[in-house]
Order: C-alpha cells, then structure tokens, then sequence
C-alpha cells in the first residue's frame, strides 16, 4: 500500500514538473504575445510579421536596463527592467504604426502590401538590434546573445524556477487581461475604441480621431509583447530572433482562438501551449521523435480550426451562445 502511495506521488510530480507547469508557462508565453497581435489586427488589419520582434526589443530592454543598474542580471532584476521592457516595446510599436503602417494606410494599401512591410520592418527592427547588440559586446564585453533572463527571476521558498515562472506569469497574464477588461469596457476610451474598431468611418464622422486612437492601441500593443518578451526570454535563449522564432506558433494561437477575439487568442495559446507539451511527453517521446516534430502538433490544430470552425474558438462560442 506504501509502495503504491509513493508510486502514485512520484507520478503525480512527474506530471507537474514535465508537464502541467511547462505547459502553463508556454500558453502564458504565448497567451501575452498572442494578445498583442490580436489588437493589431482588430484595430488596423495587419496580422504583422514585425510583432515578435517587440517581445526581442522588450527582452533586451530589460536585460540591458539591468547590466546598467547592477552589472549583471541578479535575482527579481527584471521585474525592476520590467517597465523598461514594456516602454521600449511600446516605443517601439508606436513608431512602427506612425512611421510605416499609417502612412500606407492612407494611401489605402491592401492588406498583402502591409504584410510585405511588416515583413521589412522585421528586419530593419533585426538589424537595429544586432548592431546594438555588437556595440555593446565590443564595448563593455558583455554576452548579449544566447543567455537567458531566468537568473533574474525571484526565489521563492519550496518553488523551483520553472514553479515561480508559472506563477509570475499567471499574475501578469490575468493582471493584463483585467486591466484590458476595464480599459474596453468600462472607460469613456475603450468606448471609443470599440467604436473605433467597428466602424471607423461612421466613427470619423462622430468626430472621432480614429488614427489617434489606433495609435493609442499601437502603444498598449508594445508595452503587452515587450513584457512578452521577458517571459519569453526566461524560456529561450534571447537573440535578435527571440520573437520570430515564435511568431508561427503565436499566429497559430490567434487563429485558433479567433483573429478578432483578444479572450480567444488567450485560449488558443492555452491549446496550443498545452497540445505541444502533452504532444512532446505523450506522442514524440515514446516514439523517440526529435523535439522539432512538435510543431506538427500545433499545425495539424491550425488546419482543423481552418477547416470545420475558421472563425476560431471564439467565434464558435459567440454562435453558440446566439443559438441559446
């Protein structure tokens, strides 16, 4: 009977550190990247190849913010950096809406030609970076590529990393996601923004300054995927390409969650983040199949949302909650 309680525990355990945490740190990931392009879409229509890049700008903010107040990243300095990141990702957005997205907008380009743009702007946000990135490392001899900003992290008594990582980014998830909650709904400008949104030229001639309003959505957008990227860079080593390289699985955690829905997307990543680890220790592991096959798992999802909901999750709630 003590053998099986001490089997039983010891499964239980193996479950929660290679699995339930795991999973919840990679949906919250994705969940917080994920939110950002949603509003990017939903306000100007542009599903943006440059958005993964602000969580790489929001990354290095915090990561350089800390060198510069102690010399190296130490334990809960990146909770300090972490406005740093949010500001930068915001500055970051805001000037990439001003100076690329709205001009083309007024010249009315289609929604091919602003994807082109972001695509460039990718790189010019790349390349920006990466000779920041060699300067410093010439400079000051710091390692600017391929650490992470889990070593900033907090300690917390009887908690693992991988345990205060969850929890921390759980908190910044659901704080986020109320604070979007109150902003939309209960403000004089989320009224606006609604507005905005649905109808922007019945909202022009209300005498709404709809651009100022995108651009005021553009700043949140940033501040949300820089503090994205934080989280992001205590998983994966930080590099100019922090956000690309997960701009496929966050695009896939928009549709499946729905392209026009911010609560959806958060469950879209939830499926997504969870899919992959239980996909990785359940299917890829028994078979011995690399760790890259994992992206199957959330491609074949993506298909079959395309195929019987497009709409996405949300939009599969929202008609069932019609038909009732």
């Amino acid at each position: 009977m003590l053998l099986n309680i001490m089997l039983i525990r010891a499964m239980f355990n193996s479950f929660l550190d290679d699995v339930l945490i795991p999973a919840i740190i990679f949906s919250n990931i994705y969940a917080l990247a994920s939110i950002g392009l949603t509003m990017t879409y939903i306000t100007t229509k542009i599903p943006s190849f440059a958005h993964g890049d602000l969580a790489a700008v929001g990354a290095y903010a915090a990561f350089y913010l800390s060198y510069f107040l102690y010399g190296s990243i130490i334990p809960g300095s990146v909770y300090v950096a972490m406005p740093a990141a949010a500001l930068a990702g915001a500055a970051v957005a805001y000037l990439s809406y001003i100076g690329v997205f709205r001009p083309m907008i007024r010249r009315n380009a289609s929604i091919t030609t602003l994807m082109i743009a972001s695509f460039g702007l990718h790189f010019v946000i790349f390349g920006i970076l990466a000779i920041i990135d060699s300067a410093v490392q010439t400079a000051y001899g710091w390692t600017t590529r391929n650490f992470l900003l889990s070593t900033g992290q907090i300690h917390l008594p009887g908690l693992t990393l991988n345990d205060v990582i969850a929890l921390t980014s759980t908190i910044f998830l659901a704080a986020i996601l109320a604070a979007l909650y109150w902003l939309l709904n209960k403000t004089k400008f989320g009224v606006i923004m609604r507005a905005s949104i649905d109808n922007a030229p019945l909202a022009k001639a209300m005498g709404i300054e709809v651009e100022r309003v995108y651009a005021i959505s553009w700043l949140i957008i940033g501040a949300i995927t820089g503090i994205a990227g934080v989280f992001m860079g205590m998983i994966f080593p930080v590099t100019e390409e922090l956000g690309w390289l997960r701009l496929p699985i966050i695009f896939i955690a928009v549709v499946v969650g729905g392209l026009s829905n911010i609560y959806g997307s958060v469950i879209g990543s939830y499926i997504v983040g969870f899919s992959m680890v239980l996909g990785f220790n359940y299917i890829l592991s028994p078979l011995n199949l690399p760790p890259e096959y994992e992206l199957a798992i959330p491609f074949a999802i993506v298909i079959a949302v395309l195929l019987l909901a497009p709409q996405g999750i949300a939009g599969l709630i929202a008609g069932a909650r019609r038909r009732t």
